[in-house]
């Protein structure tokens, strides 16, 4: 199950959805309208972010998401 924090701001991430269970994360990009589905994502890091510990959506993204495995699903 993807939960998706609604409480955010960012100035190139539209949406995020996180699921620790599977260590996956759905991202989709304001300046290509693009969604990505990232594989092996670390599930503490995804807990982390989703109660509050991150100050930036960009910066989990670019810490815990880029350079791994994705998929371009949308």
């Amino acid at each position: 199950m993807f939960f998706q924090p609604s409480n955010f701001t960012s100035s190139n991430i539209r949406s995020i959805r996180l699921n620790p269970s599977t260590n996956q994360v759905i991202v989709q990009f304001l300046n290509n309208a693009k969604t990505y589905l990232y594989d092996n994502v670390n599930a503490n890091a995804m807990t982390e972010f989703f109660f509050g510990d991150y100050e930036s959506v960009g910066k989990f993204v670019n810490a815990y998401c880029k350079g791994n495995r994705y998929t371009v699903i949308g």
